[in-house]
């Protein structure tokens, strides 16, 4: 999966995230080569998951 820089913008801005310009196109690269070693992991090990149970929650016994 690509990422752009329009994208990385918009996910920052929902976030109310303030980050330098200049790490946009950091932020970007890492962004979209991690999505891609994720698709790997899901095209490689996908099916496997599919069998697995989800972690159930933890909820904490104190009252907050």
């Amino acid at each position: 999966m690509k990422v752009t820089t329009e994208t990385v913008r918009a996910l920052l801005a929902l976030q109310e995230l303030e980050v330098p310009e200049a790490e946009i196109d950091n932020i970007t690269t890492r962004l979209t080569t991690w999505l891609q070693a994720m698709d790997e992991v899901e095209s490689q090990m996908g099916h496997l998951l599919d069998d697995e149970d989800p972690i159930p929650p933890v909820f904490p016994r104190e009252e907050y």
